[in-house]
């Protein structure tokens, strides 16, 4: 089907014979029910990843469009004038919490695809926060992630609508996506994770997908890059003489510390006076270690006990003979 004819006559997307922009009936349907009940006080979380390979899929175009029909729908359902900028996009799961009090309430936020050395224990981190800060604000958080079995089991299970994969078709194809509803995307996540397996449960409908961002290509590109180079820089950035102190100072303790944590060979406070250190701060030292170590950890199975079936049929499935071939893209 198509929708926003007016936004996009005919000739302003690649390949189109209509006007307006392709999407899916079936994945419509789907966010018209969200954006219906987003209004009793609800926030959304959806989670986009790809079964085939982590990039290059089309997963963001993809998002952006998604988001794109979500909010048109609020806006024809409740009135309101919400559209999709550069300012609805992150690049780094931390941004997350800031930017949702920049947007307006009932917004979407999306955080694309981005990952460092500790990007699990930073996005389990910020979806804490924003669940604990920011739930009043009524946002649809959209999510891409490089694997969808390395997403914190509560987030995956408990905290998440839904869950589709976008991947590629034939010899790399792009515009293929499977959806799988809340009762779906937890089993997958339960019977394929130990074997980072997919097809172990069949999506509720698979779909597809058009060409084209929604935001202005050259402004996300740079945007991405922008904060690609802000990351290298931030990597390449030498330890201050604290940072050093404060390490070598760790590694000496844990060296003189006996296995049993009651008899160490050395404590704190004389190590701190070897060093020329104040009590204060050795002990603090010693604090930002086990700071960091627990920021590393990343928060799966640990989190939250996995709920029980509750018969959650929220999420429609796409009924028989409904499919889309590959040719209406355009055509419809």
């Amino acid at each position: 089907m198509k929708i926003l004819e007016n936004k996009y006559p005919l000739g302003s997307l690649p390949g189109q014979k209509t006007p307006g922009r392709y999407i899916d009936g079936t994945l419509k349907q789907n966010i018209d029910l969200l954006a219906k009940n987003v209004i009793k006080d609800m926030t959304y979380l959806g989670v986009i990843s790809s079964s085939t390979l982590e990039v290059g899929t089309g997963k963001s175009c993809f998002v952006q469009q998604v988001c794109e029909a979500y909010l048109d729908a609020v806006n024809k359902a409740h009135g309101f004038n919400l559209e999709l900028t550069m300012n609805n996009l992150v690049f780094r799961p931390k941004d997350i919490i800031k930017r949702s009090f920049q947007v307006p309430r009932y917004s979407v936020i999306i955080c694309d695809e981005w990952e460092d050395a500790n990007y699990w224990s930073e996005l389990g981190i910020t979806l804490r926060q924003f669940f604990r800060k920011c739930r009043q604000l009524n946002l649809f958080i959209l999510i891409i992630i490089p694997n969808f079995f390395q997403l914190p089991m509560s987030y995956a299970i408990s905290r998440s609508v839904f869950f589709i994969d976008v991947r590629f078709s034939g010899e790399f194809d792009r515009g293929y996506f499977s959806f799988y509803n809340f009762a779906k995307k937890k089993n997958l996540y339960i019977r394929g994770k130990k074997q980072q397996n997919y097809g172990v449960i069949q999506p509720n409908f698979t779909g597809r997908f058009g060409d084209g961002y929604v935001v202005d290509e050259k402004e996300y590109r740079a945007g991405k890059l922008k904060d690609l180079q802000g990351q290298e820089e931030l990597e390449k950035k030498p330890m201050t003489e604290r940072q050093i102190k404060a390490s070598i100072f760790r590694k000496v303790f844990e060296f003189y510390k006996g296995k049993d944590m009651k008899k160490r060979k050395m404590s704190v406070v004389e190590l701190s006076k070897a060093f020329g250190f104040s009590d204060r701060t050795g002990f603090k030292f010693i604090k930002m270690g086990v700071d960091n170590e627990k920021n590393n950890f990343q928060n799966s199975e640990k989190t939250e006990n996995p709920p029980g079936d509750h018969n959650i049929n929220y999420l429609t499935e796409k009924d028989d003979g409904e499919g889309d071939d590959e040719d209406n893209i355009n055509k419809k």
